[in-house]
């Protein structure tokens, strides 16, 4: 056994077709952290003995795998980890050597699930069954578009899958942003820009641990909701935000990322597109900051529009060359 750099490990991932079979990795996906590993729960007797002594033994009763990812939003690889977010995915092309991957919400709890193979300089292991949990995106003035995920899934088991060799992808940038807001989805289309000072994105999927007597192992890993909450900073240069809190006004909303520096084909660029048909507004903040240009933060929700019909993410769209997930 050997010490290492953390810049030394590989994480790869892959989509199982069959839930918790196991997968070869498809991507190797660089990491700013990466924490995920194998983690237990324990039963510990603390029965009174007599003595001061506060405990007499402690039982594993639950086994399984958990842990934190931090890295930079990459055009191919990053398909995965939406199909684990909502499920199901529609894919056409190509056109102009571009494929566009439509993601769309399945409404079950045992939702698309990834294997990871981690290989450091000591072992090389595959987590299978792993079920996303938490999945923030976060746009910054002077960075490149960024997420942070949280994962459940089975415990380490010995594999001799390899990671895959880093593959050149796009990722974006602030320039590639543009955020709307409308009174409805059809009207996005036509709507202005909107300039922001920062937006963070946050898709939440409730994972638990199925738990049965028997064995160590969850007999199963899965999503009770989904959640999606935002934040937007921007120059305070008007109350329309204010008012939509003040007033309960609920808006459609649309992210998209355009990489206009890349281009696939004759004149395709990657993008990545989010359209929220119904979201609230809530906890609006100006910041009257001395020396600074004021500016207002606030949060938004998505919901399900009940009376149109749509899902509380209508559109999810990822392009780029990627023929297949």
């Amino acid at each position: 056994m050997s010490k290492f750099s953390g810049r030394l490990v590989k994480l790869g991932i892959g989509r199982e077709t069959s839930r918790g079979a196991g997968v070869a990795s498809t991507y190797h996906v660089p990491h700013v952290t990466f924490s995920y590993d194998d983690k237990v729960t324990q039963a510990r007797l603390e029965g009174g003995m007599g003595v001061l002594a506060d405990s007499e033994a402690a039982f594993v009763t639950t086994k399984f795998g958990a842990g934190d990812l931090e890295g930079e939003v990459r055009g191919d690889s990053f398909g995965l980890f939406l199909y684990s977010l909502l499920g199901t995915l529609s894919t056409a092309g190509p056109t102009d050597s571009a494929y566009t991957h439509s993601f769309s919400v399945n409404n079950v709890v045992a939702s698309q699930s990834l294997s990871f193979t981690v290989t450091d300089s000591n072992t090389t292991e595959m987590y299978k069954l792993v079920m996303l949990d938490t999945l923030e995106m976060a746009a910054e003035l002077d960075n490149v578009l960024k997420f942070s995920a949280s994962f459940m899934g089975k415990q380490a088991a010995s594999t001799s899958d390899t990671v895959p060799t880093l593959s050149a992808s796009n990722k974006y940038t602030k320039k590639h942003l543009s955020f709307k807001i409308a009174a409805n989805v059809g009207s996005l289309t036509a709507a202005s820009a909107i300039s922001l000072k920062n937006l963070t994105l946050t898709f939440s999927k409730g994972v638990v641990l199925d738990d049965v007597l028997g064995t160590a192992e969850p007999e199963d890993i899965l999503g009770t909701l989904l959640g999606i909450e935002g934040q937007v900073t921007l120059n305070y240069e008007d109350e329309t935000y204010k008012n939509y809190m003040r007033d309960g006004t609920n808006r459609a909303m649309e992210i998209k990322w355009t990489d206009n520096d890349t281009t696939i084909g004759a004149s395709t660029n990657p993008s990545l597109t989010m359209r929220f048909p119904k979201v609230d507004f809530f906890e609006w903040e100006p910041n009257y900051a001395l020396d600074e240009i004021v500016s207002q933060t606030f949060s938004f929700k998505a919901s399900r529009d009940v009376a149109n019909s749509l899902a509380i993410i209508s559109t999810c769209d990822l392009v780029n060359d990627v023929a297949s997930y």
